[in-house]
């Protein structure tokens, strides 16, 4: 059985595909990327890299070709992606594959008007409407996104600035999600099914500038602004308030419209989800949000003493 990983050159493309190889033959594991140079050491094991690109139609089918399974990995582009996905889903389908698995979002429903639900919700339904045997994978917020970009600003600061009220989200750590993708993956009746793959517990943000000032001893102080201000916190940071391309500031690979929009959803009470589906996915359940925190404890702690002595 031969599984096509999209955008395998990413975070989650990388450790899936390295995840895969432990349960399959490299000759079966097909690898999509933009820029083939980068899976040269895939290649070299004996995995089929091919150029694929979201933007680029014509390059899809020929990346799906003899594909059985596709791990298809959302992009990046908040707002741009059902476009997106539907070329990658009509491309699959011409090319034979049977069964797509997508990385889909919690909350992806037709009420939750938070961008990053409606690209989602939108995949979702093209992915129903498509024919193919489907399953929709909706990971929570990732564990590792707060720790490595919203972290370091409220420690370098002092002060945790959020529009989401005391709305509460499940973290998980990206480990997880990719765990659990890859139990479908090489699994059997998935098909049609969408799973919510969170922690076994929700926080607000509220709680994580609790934890975070625990954590590294610095005083961290959780302001509630209005989303007007939160926009200008993002502005000031010089991040884009939609995402006409991909960048990445201070951590910050979301754009501006995206992340306001998400804290609106979150203190409607949009995101408040959790599952045990990690746990019958994997056979284990996921590691809590707080022992991820303080996995990370040495590093936010020297973040800490480097705000307090800056050079």
């Amino acid at each position: 059985m031969k599984i096509l990983v999209t955008g395998a050159s990413g975070h989650f493309g990388g450790e899936a595909a390295r995840s895969l190889l432990e349960k399959i033959d490299p000759a079966d594991l097909i690898l999509m990327t933009r820029k083939p140079e980068k899976l040269a050491d895939f290649a070299a094991r004996g995995c089929e890299v091919r150029y694929g690109d979201f933007e680029v139609p014509e390059s899809l089918e020929a990346a799906a070709r003899g594909a059985e399974k596709m791990l298809l990995i959302s992009g990046m582009m908040v707002g741009h992606r059902v476009g997106q996905h539907g070329r990658a889903i009509d491309a699959a389908k011409r090319a034979g594959v049977g069964h797509i698995v997508y990385t889909s979002y919690i909350g992806a429903t037709a009420d939750n008007r938070a961008l990053i639900a409606q690209d989602h919700y939108g995949t979702e339904q093209l992915l129903q409407a498509s024919g193919v045997a489907w399953t929709a994978l909706r990971d929570g917020m990732y564990a590792d996104s707060m720790v490595d970009a919203a972290a370091p600003v409220a420690i370098r600061t002092g002060v945790y600035l959020s529009a989401s009220g005391d709305g509460q989200v499940s973290f998980i750590d990206r480990s997880e999600c990719v765990a659990s993708a890859v139990a479908v993956l090489t699994g059997e009746g998935h098909e049609n099914r969408v799973y919510n793959i969170t922690g076994d517990e929700l926080w607000s943000f509220r709680a994580f500038a609790g934890l975070l000032a625990e954590v590294t001893g610095v005083a961290i102080e959780y302001r509630l602004i209005s989303d007007e201000d939160l926009y200008a916190h993002f502005d000031a940071m010089g991040i884009p308030r939609d995402a006409s391309k991909e960048f990445n500031v201070d951590g910050y690979a979301w754009c501006s419209d995206d992340m306001v929009s998400y804290e609106q959803a979150l203190r409607a009470g949009h995101f408040a989800v959790v599952s045990d589906d990690v746990a019958r996915l994997t056979g284990r359940k996921p590691r809590s949000f707080r022992a991820f925190v303080e996995s990370r404890a040495d590093w936010l702690k020297e973040l800490a003493a480097q705000s307090r002595f800056p050079d």
